[in-house]
């Protein structure tokens, strides 16, 4: 079970670290040559601030594995911009039942969109109650964790945001460093690419007039993200082959 907990942390890991990157390719100043700047879909997903997004239903290979729930949320004394999230995914395991996993966590930013803080829990059951909790501090170069087994704290480490932090973290896995790249550096914002553009999406017949995300990385996309007029994510697909997608527009 322990394995598969280090395992998480490294994915969320490595995702979180591409997210504080990413975020930079969002700010308005970087959008004049797009279609339509990508700070405008942003600011639409906030427009209604407290109000929670319809729950977006994950599947895989057209199997329903999971559901993620999205709270944007606009601080009105600091102006920064949170956006709470939680859910559950199943994990398959090949020669296993699925396993069920249960995440909630924040990404706190400042309305520039820098994130300051992330946080997140995951929960498991399979063949014990473990929670794993995470956290990223950009300002502080931190990523620390946690995990806990029947509130007996199993493990707890801090990590650099940089390649000593990763080998590290590999190191603390149980897994060999020096599969890491000798070159290995951290991404720059130029390997990354956030681009808007108005689109549509066949929905029952019809078509649904969406703003199109896309992110990329050194021409490989990441997520192509559909929202709507509201700022509600009506479609998301990602590299692994999740889609994420409302219960009434979910096949």
């Amino acid at each position: 079970m322990f394995y598969r907990t280090v395992a998480i942390f490294i994915v969320l890991f490595w995702l979180t670290m591409t997210g504080l990157l990413v975020h930079q390719e969002l700010r308005p100043g970087d959008s004049a040559l797009r279609e339509i700047p990508v700070s405008h879909v942003i600011k639409l997903v906030f427009m209604h601030r407290q109000e929670q997004h319809p729950p977006l239903v994950i599947s895989s290979d057209k199997q329903r594995i999971g559901q993620l729930t999205l709270t944007p949320k606009v601080d009105p004394q600091t102006q920064d911009r949170n956006v709470e999230f939680g859910g559950y995914f199943q994990l398959v395991v090949p020669g296993a039942k699925r396993e069920r996993i249960g995440f909630q966590g924040l990404v706190n930013m400042d309305k520039m969109l820098n994130i300051k803080h992330f946080q997140l829990s995951v929960t498991t059951h399979v063949p014990t109650d473990m929670t794993t909790d995470i956290e990223i501090l950009p300002q502080e170069n931190l990523a620390r964790y946690e995990v806990r087994s029947r509130d007996i704290i199993a493990d707890r480490q801090d990590f650099t945001l940089d390649e000593h932090g990763a080998r590290a973290a590999l190191d603390h896995a149980g897994i060999d460093p020096t599969l890491l790249p000798v070159s290995w550096k951290p991404q720059t914002t130029s390997d990354f690419s956030a681009k808007a553009r108005l689109s549509s999406l066949s929905v029952h017949g019809g078509q649904l007039d969406t703003y199109l995300v896309t992110i990329e990385s050194n021409g490989q996309t990441l997520l192509e993200c559909h929202v709507d007029q509201l700022g509600h994510i009506v479609h998301a697909s990602t590299l692994l082959g999740y889609t994420l997608s409302p219960e009434e527009l979910t096949p």
